[in-house]
């Protein structure tokens, strides 16, 4: 079972406007010719099917939240949304040109397959699959050994079950789950998957990898490297960096999957 995550409509405008700066598109330029028929699976507010539509691609978004999908269509009416889980689409085989698949392969305890798989299915041949998730960077990775997350969560676990009788286990101590797990206490919301991980999901499910890049580089920053928001802030959906914010991307941007929060991954369907 996927996630299912709430939009406001007020902020549809800012989520739109994200598609200029995050960094997919020049990818999408790259790879995916305009009027190419492009599906968004797992497509949420549909920022990308609006922005490809309004720039000449033929797009089609996927969205398993039925409230999602009404709220989508009432703001943007001439946006083709369709209500589905992105494992078990209704599409045909061989439907698309192109398959976006941005954060939503990582929600699914079991793990990626299912999704990718499903990608692969409605891929023509030759087809590009661009697919991102989070990623279990550097600064993540030491965190984790030194169990970072786990000891300073510890306080609110502990409270929500003396308070609220909630009983929250330790996600780390289930052997049921494949890769790190993101929260570290309660209900699981999804996997942050190293790249070589990530790289060997994609090719198992049976693509052809393309490109293997980090991705949201300053969202890094403000997820990990910023106590009290004192390096970076976040406000309508966009980013304010300071000037030792600045520094510290500059720095770690030196080196590949460092401190992104995500990674973007071009793939091919075989031919």
């Amino acid at each position: 079972m996927s996630i299912v995550f709430r939009w406001d409509p007020a902020e549809m405008e800012d989520l739109l406007a994200t598609c200029l700066v995050d960094g997919c598109y020049p990818v999408i330029q790259k790879y995916i010719p305009k009027g190419s028929f492009v599906l968004e699976s797992g497509c949420g507010a549909g920022r990308y099917v609006k922005y490809l539509q309004d720039r000449g691609y033929k797009t089609i978004g996927l969205e398993i939240s039925s409230d999602t999908t009404r709220m989508v269509k009432r703001v943007w009416p001439d946006l083709n949304i369709i209500e589905g889980d992105s494992v078990s689409s209704p599409f045909l085989d061989n439907s698309f040109d192109a398959v976006l698949s941005l954060g939503v392969v990582e929600h699914w305890p079991e793990g990626p397959q299912n999704s990718l798989t499903e990608i692969l299915r409605v891929l023509r041949p030759g087809g590009i699959a661009l697919i991102t998730v989070p990623c279990l960077n550097l600064v993540r990775r030491f965190k984790r050994w030194i169990w970072w997350e786990e000891i300073s969560r510890l306080p609110r676990a502990l409270a929500a079950k003396v308070i609220k009788r909630k009983n929250k286990p330790m996600n780390r101590l289930n052997g049921k789950y494949l890769y790190a797990v993101y929260p570290a206490y309660g209900d699981f919301l999804e996997y942050r998957l190293t790249p070589q991980e990530f790289w060997h999901e994609v090719h198992l499910a049976g693509f052809k990898v393309l490109e293997h890049r980090p991705h949201g580089v300053i969202d890094g920053v403000f997820h990990e490297l910023n106590p009290f928001q004192l390096l970076v802030k976040f406000n309508h959906w966009k980013f304010f960096p300071n000037r030792l914010g600045r520094i510290a991307n500059d720095w770690l941007s030196s080196r590949p999957f460092a401190h992104c929060h995500m990674q973007l991954l071009v793939a091919q369907k075989r031919k």
